[in-house]
């Protein structure tokens, strides 16, 4: 999913690229020509030729293209993505190849992606902003307070269903909601009657301040993921204890949290006014004590820290003297004479300076073995580093070498995580046929009859493997259609969550399941909860 602030980047990039006064020549796309759209709402569109290109806006995950008094929202989904002028990567031949919608002005081509464009008027596009704007995550006129009170409003839902909620907290997405919850150290399942005015107003700072680390990896093109401390994780990143996965709430949402650092009962989470706070805060050590009173040079200084503005809470960097969004001068660093026993000032870690990566150059190398790719680092700007310093990239694992032919620890498109794992995978894969190489697992994502079936196919890349094909599901039971069954994961809270399953492999609302020995809700009953491997019908 597009979140927040991957929309508010795409309108600045419009903002920044598309000069305003133009007027649109021509406007086209696989929505004028699919059946599924509505023909009078493309002619509709369609009328917008000759119009003027006049502004955008975003809200949260919506943007809007005015044309006089037409707007155009566009929303940009789970993949969606947008091209101006055809300066961005091109997209691969396939399902997201052909834009949604392209827009040719006089001397720009705007191109949506994956995309939903819908036709409004601009009154109603602005007021919609105007009237929501100190609620977006996103946006630099963000108010905390009126936040938090639109959140109170909805006392009896569930903390995860209320973030998820684009009239309450817009541009909030699954990732940032699951790490804001970690963050501020609350279960997912909380209500929001549950919590105190002051634990209420640390959830919202923490989801102000995750969108915002969000927003500047996004536009310095730093790795998001080295943040993660529960979504899409296997152990929490701080406890290392075992993350929960489930569907809650209304939508069925996927969530992530750690039920060690979660608490449901919100009585043990408390802030202090002038200690420490005891809700667990990213990037901070805890009781962490200064040796002998002495500074210590790992750790950075109060003028040296990224600050957060008291005003609009965006964090600024430690060279700015004010605030980036609302100008507001840089409150004055106070020094004690005395240096206190206990501090949670932050760690120079590389995480903190969002910069670009290196520049690099990969080589491939074919040989017998398969092809392998040599990658080459800039190494000269890299500063001389005295005797137990610790370099800036140690933040995240340095790239190797990596063969093509060989299984690599983070799988492809085709198969999925904890698959090699899974008990009902063999322990040693087969070799391939021509190769004499452990072969790798995947899983068939074509629609049909093996649809979710898992088989063994040849490592090489696909210039240079061979045409070895092996079924991974032999061993596997069938279900009452005389089908394979299919092995998922129980993301239901309970005894049995995060445990594999034997299931059948049509969908529910498939013809196929509706036998007289179905059940109600049409799977055919033949699933069962275990290890894959022990289990009988």
């Amino acid at each position: 999913m597009v979140e927040g602030p991957g929309c508010t980047l795409n309108g600045e990039r419009i903002s920044a690229r598309v000069q305003k006064g133009q007027r649109v020549k021509e406007m086209r796309g696989s929505m004028f020509t699919t059946k599924g759209f509505k023909q009078e709402i493309n002619h509709a569109i369609q009328r917008l030729k000759g119009c003027q290109y006049t502004g955008v806006d975003t809200l949260g995950k919506e943007l809007f293209l005015y044309f006089g008094t037409n707007a155009l929202r566009v929303h940009f989904g789970m993949n969606g993505s947008m091209r101006i002028n055809g300066a961005q990567k091109k997209h691969s031949v396939g399902s997201g190849s052909v834009p949604v919608l392209e827009i040719h002005l006089d001397n720009d081509k705007v191109c949506f992606f994956d995309s939903t464009v819908e036709l409004r008027l601009s009154g109603d596009c602005e007021k919609r902003v105007q009237a929501l704007q100190s609620l977006d995550v996103c946006s630099p006129v963000f108010i905390p307070s009126r936040s938090a009170e639109a959140v109170r409003r909805h006392g009896s839902r569930m903390l995860c269903d209320v973030l998820l909620d684009q009239a309450v907290m817009p541009g909030v997405g699954n990732i940032i909601k699951n790490e804001a919850l970690f963050d501020a150290g609350l279960h997912p399942a909380v209500k929001v009657e549950q919590l105190s005015d002051e634990q209420l107003h640390h959830l919202v700072k923490m989801t102000r301040d995750f969108t915002l680390l969000f927003y500047k990896c996004r536009k310095s093109g730093s790795a998001l993921s080295t943040h993660y401390k529960v979504y899409k994780r296997p152990r929490c990143g701080r406890c290392s204890g075992a993350v929960t996965v489930c569907r809650l709430g209304d939508n069925a949402r996927m969530t992530y949290f750690c039920e060690r650092c979660q608490k449901c009962d919100t009585t043990s989470i408390y802030i202090r006014s002038h200690v420490r706070s005891q809700l667990p805060v990213r990037n901070t050590l805890i009781s962490w004590a200064s040796s002998g009173g002495a500074a210590n040079e790992n750790v950075a200084k109060r003028e040296e820290e990224d600050w957060t503005c008291h005003l609009c809470t965006l964090l600024n960097r430690p060279a700015a003297k004010s605030c980036d969004a609302c100008l507001t001068p840089r409150a004055p660093v106070h020094r004690e004479d005395a240096p206190a026993p206990c501090s949670t000032d932050l760690v120079r870690y590389a995480c903190t300076a969002f910069t670009k990566p290196r520049e690099e150059r990969k080589l491939n190398w074919r040989s017998a073995f398969g092809t392998s790719t040599l990658l080459f680092s800039d190494l000269s700007e890299v500063p001389e580093l005295s005797h137990g310093e610790m370099p800036a990239s140690s933040s995240r694992p340095c790239k190797k070498m990596r063969i093509d032919g060989s299984p690599s620890n983070k799988l492809g498109a085709h198969t999925t995580a904890g698959m090699e794992r899974s008990p009902s995978s063999p322990s040693t894969p087969p070799l391939c046929a021509s190769h004499g190489r452990p072969a790798l697992l995947r899983v068939v994502h074509k629609d049909g009859d093996n649809k979710g079936r898992r088989f063994y196919a040849c490592t090489l890349p696909r210039e240079a493997k061979c045409n070895f094909f092996q079924w991974a599901d032999l061993h596997f039971p069938f279900c009452h259609h005389g089908k394979r069954c299919v092995v998922r994961t129980v993301l239901k809270l309970g005894p049995n969550n995060g445990r594999d399953f034997y299931t059948c492999g049509f969908q529910k609302d498939s013809p196929l399941t509706r036998q007289p020995n179905s059940s109600q809700n049409g799977s055919c009953g033949c699933s069962n909860v275990g290890p894959p491997g022990k289990m009988k019908l």
